[in-house]
């Protein structure tokens, strides 16, 4: 009967809490991540390399270090609390907890927190010492500032696209007005005597092609920090550090490089196969253009909202689900520019397009939403 007491007591405090403290500014006083335990083989050991593969994670707190604060644990799915083997809540998403109260209702300093889920994911399950701004922790417990590493990157990541975008502009100013030409993109005329188009693997449009895996990369690394855990592509790509961020985003930013070449590869060969070899530079250019003009925009947007403490996971599934369609408007786009250049039947140059686009353009819907 008292265990049942406790624990009602804990639940309906930790709701009164998580109300009055709803409208509040918040710094983070400690993560527990790197606290983070599994019990295996009758002992614990770290979590470091499990994720997606235990179902219970433990750490210790003590709550001398942390008076007048709040434990926060938050994940998208919903977790179990237990606090020195005692269960206090289940199937929660968000929770708050006094840890001063935590300390009177157990009676001891020290508490041995555990949270099980189906799965636990570290880029998911946050659990968090914060308290109102202006707390002063324990000397011995650094005060953490919400996502200032990965903000910094965001900041630097920005300014290293401006600074690579004036380069480029100012080193040839016509290729970058096509590139860059709104109208063109859905213009249904090309002139065939387009620098672009004759040097596609020139030097100059190789240095575009990196700004534009940079900038997809950028984008999709602030899109995949927020997202929710069952997007198992977007956990490769959540950086907790500033460098690791950066690293992270090179890797990213390698990885669509490598698509634009598989992409010239595949545009080139089949337009031979199909004997309209003719457009394959055409073809490629405005896929790039298109990438340029549309994800440039969005990637200002997904900046502009990140800076502003915008952490709505829906919207970041928004973002995402923009490529989707984005990609989806651009295989129709392409199908009406490319008939206006050819002699060929419709079913000739839809075979064409379902080769180098809609096949394409499933594999990445299945990458991004996996």
């Amino acid at each position: 009967m008292r265990v049942i007491t406790k624990s009602s007591l804990i639940f309906f405090f930790s709701c009164a809490v998580t109300f009055i403290t709803a409208g509040q500014d918040y710094s983070i006083i400690k993560d527990f991540k790197k606290e983070w335990r599994i019990y295996q083989n009758e002992r614990f050991e770290r979590f470091e390399g499990r994720e997606g593969r235990v179902s219970t994670i433990y750490f210790m707190l003590d709550a001398t270090k942390f008076p007048g604060t709040s434990l926060r644990i938050s994940s998208p799915e919903p977790f179990d609390l237990f606090i020195n083997g005692q269960l206090i809540v289940n199937n929660k998403t968000i929770l708050h907890l006094g840890v001063d109260s935590l300390r009177n209702a157990f009676q001891s300093s020290l508490l041995q927190v555990s949270v099980h889920q189906d799965k636990v994911y570290e880029t998911g399950l946050q659990t968090l010492i914060q308290s109102a701004i202006g707390f002063s922790a324990a000397p011995d417990e650094p005060q953490l500032l919400l996502y200032t590493s990965f903000r910094d990157f965001a900041v630097v990541g920005m300014l290293v696209l401006l600074v690579m975008l004036i380069v480029i502009i100012r080193l040839n100013p016509k290729l970058a007005s096509d590139y860059f030409s709104i109208t063109r993109i859905f213009s249904m005329r090309e002139g065939v005597d387009s620098q672009a188009y004759s040097r596609i693997a020139g030097s100059i449009n190789i240095l575009f092609y990196a700004y534009c895996s940079l900038m997809l990369g950028y984008y999709l690394m602030v899109v995949f920090h927020f997202l929710p855990s069952h997007y198992t592509t977007a956990l490769s790509f959540q950086a907790s550090t500033f460098s690791g961020a950066i690293i992270q985003w090179f890797e990213l930013s390698f990885i669509i490089m490598m698509v634009f070449a598989a992409k010239i590869i595949l545009v080139y060969t089949l337009s031979f196969v199909f004997g309209i070899s003719e457009i394959w530079s055409i073809h490629f250019f405005n896929w790039v253009r298109l990438l340029l003009g549309a994800f440039g925009m969005l990637t200002i947007v997904v900046f502009l909202y990140f800076t502003v403490h915008g952490r709505n996971e829906n919207f970041y599934v928004f973002l995402l689900s923009t490529m989707s369609w984005i990609l989806a408007g651009w295989t129709i786009l392409i199908i009406l520019k490319l008939r206006r250049q050819l002699g060929h039947s419709m079913f000739h140059l839809f075979s064409y397009i379902c080769a180098t686009e809609l096949i394409p353009f499933l594999i990445t819907i299945k990458v991004l939403y996996y």
